[in-house]
Parts: C-alpha cells; structure tokens; sequence
C-alpha cells in the first residue's frame, strides 16, 4: 500500500499541463521501462506495450497525462501576468490562489490577483479568466523578463499531497493522474493475461481529447480501456438525486456522456465481472464531459470502448481529493478485465 501511496503522491504532484506533459511522461517511463516495449507518437504520448499468451487482441489501456492549467498569454507594462486557460476552469474560483510559472530558470510563484471587498464594486458580467492578472511580486516587463519568464511558459497550481483521515488523498490534478497511477499500478501487476496490452499516456486530453487522436492509430486496438479521474457528485448541491460518482463507493463505470455511448455489452460484461469478483463499483450516465473515450471509439471503424473512473471531488480545481478504497477498486477491476478479455470474449461482444 505504502508503494502505491508513493507513486499516486509522486504523480498528482508533477506539473504537466497540455503541453508541457513530460515530465510526467518520465516518471511513467521509468516505472514501466523494465517490464514493457516504450514507444512515444508524434505528439508525445507514451506508449508501453506487454504481450501475454495471445498477440491478439490489443488491449488499448489509455489515461492521460495532462492536468488543467494555463499558458502565460502576455505581460503588463506593470509586471503583471494574464492568463490563457488549458482546459476547464470557474474564473470565480481562481483569485486568492497561487500558481506555478514554470519558466527557463525554474518555478516561479505567484498568486492570483484578488481584490479586496473594501474596493469591490458591484460585479456585472461575468467573471473570465482572461480578466485575472497573476502578480508574481515584479514591477515591470523587465523584472519579469529577469525571472525568466516569457510568453508561452506554462503554469500549474500550487499544491501539496496529504491524507486526509487514513484514506482521503488530497492534492492537485487528479484527474488524471490517478488513472495515471492505476495504469502504471496494473501494468507492473499484471504476469499472465490471454492479449496484449498496451498501456498509453495520452497528452492534450483537457484541450479536446487530442493526444487519444494521434495515440489510437499508432496503437491499433480492438479494445480500450479508459482510466479517468471523474467529478464526484455526492456533495451538497450537487445533484437532487443518488449520487453516481460517490466518494468511497468504489469504481465508477461511465455508461454515457455527450461525447461517447458507452459500447453496451462491454460495460454489460465489466459490470457483470465486477459484481463476480467483488468489486465495488458505481454506474454513471453522466450529462456533462468526455474523455479519451471520444476520438477511441470512432477510430478504426469503431472500437469497443468502456471507460473506468476514481471519483475525484473538487476536480479542476486547486487541491482535489480521492477515497484510497476506489482507486484500489478501479485497479482490481482493471486487472480482471486485462486477465480475462480475450478473443473469444471480445468477439460475443460485437455484433453479429
């Protein structure tokens, strides 16, 4: 437990916003480098491969590397910075909080521009990123430029790892990092298995799926699996009914999102191989987001695609957190699907 504690800490602390995904890359290369074939596409995704007994099928085992964050888009007269997003944020949670600018001469802090309520006058537009300035205690263009900083320097969060009553993880960028931490965990675990596997950290997930785009016709499956760090649902305000991506309830199983519907038999089986080994696990028809799954299922003249999720609450924010419980759910779950799926499987799941 203490190991995969290490590795989820090691993961979710790493700065790798779209873009800048290397060295997130590295770590997961240096984990899977003595077990599997490393390869990287055009784009930079990493792609490890193990072969089992069987050649085929290929087994798509897909999360992506890349965590929300932002590029530095351009530079005040007064040593202010602005920002341009890299995937999904609420500009009204940003000011107050502190961010990383990653540039030639290491990290350099700064915090969000936040004004203070005794000069706030009435708000009456909507709220941009765009608006927000990042002050990083500099006066001018060239103080800033002596940081070493420029335009396009990418910029991530500031956070910090803890475990919140035994089994609570809190830090940044769980999604992805924590289906990030399931396939690495899963591709060291896994000895025997009936398919080949080829495990594959996509980049450039939270700016429209693109890494899956370039990764899916390097790797060529004939199924995918895709590991997410999904919004937990089960706080106040949230959702009027049942939760469907609860904190602690176990693995969540996407069977719909605008993006994607689910392929049917395969999330009727996975369900179904669940429930045989014991696993806890949550289904979900979610009404809002996408994943990898999008561009996967339509390659190829269609793959069967099921999508496998660690609940993550406060997701694209600064500090997240995951129930220790449903990543190792998701992890069980994954390494019976990976152990079991093979041709005479995955051919009673496509049609007729």
């Amino acid at each position: 437990m203490k190991d995969l504690i290490n590795l989820l800490q090691e993961l979710s602390s790493c700065p790798g916003p779209p873009g800048g995904e290397e060295p997130v890359a590295a770590i997961i290369r240096r984990h899977l480098e003595p077990s599997c074939q490393i390869q990287r596409d055009g784009l930079g995704s990493l792609i490890a491969s193990k072969q089992g007994s069987r050649k085929q099928p290929r087994l798509m085992l897909t999360a992506h590397m890349d965590e929300v964050g932002f590029m530095l888009q351009n530079i005040t007269e007064g040593g202010y910075l602005r920002l341009q997003p890299l995937g999904g944020w609420i500009a009204s949670n940003l000011p107050g909080q502190r961010v990383h600018i990653n540039g030639s001469k290491g990290a350099v802090e700064g915090i969000v521009a936040a004004v203070p309520p005794h000069f706030k006058k009435e708000q009456k537009s909507e709220l941009k990123v765009e608006d927000l300035l990042v002050d990083v205690g500099a006066a001018s263009k060239k103080e800033i430029a002596s940081l070493g900083l420029q335009l396009g320097d990418l910029i991530t969060p500031v956070s910090h790892f803890a475990i919140y009553n035994k089994k609570l993880l809190a830090n940044k960028a769980w999604d992805d990092r924590v289906g990030c931490a399931v396939l690495v965990a899963a591709m060291k675990q896994l000895s025997s298995h009936p398919n080949t596997v080829v495990a594959t950290a996509t980049v450039q997930e939270e700016v429209g799926t693109r890494g899956a785009v370039t990764a899916v016709e390097v790797v060529k499956p004939q199924a995918a699996v895709v590991l997410e760090g999904a919004p937990a649902d089960d706080f106040p305000g949230i959702t009027k009914d049942s939760p469907q991506g609860a904190v602690g309830k176990g693995c969540q199983i996407r069977l719909f999102d605008p993006s994607t519907i689910i392929h049917r038999h395969f999330w009727q089986w996975v369900t179904e191989l669940a429930k045989k080994n014991k696993i806890a696990h949550q289904l979900a028809v979610r009404q809002s987001g996408a994943t990898d799954a999008r561009p996967i299922h339509l390659a190829q003249g269609g793959i069967p695609t099921v999508v496998l999720a660690v609940p993550v609450r406060y997701a694209h924010g600064h500090s997240g957190l995951i129930h220790l419980d449903d990543f190792q759910a998701t992890l069980k779950l994954t390494l019976a699907i990976l152990k079991k799926l093979d041709n005479k499987i995955l051919k009673s799941l496509l049609p007729a």
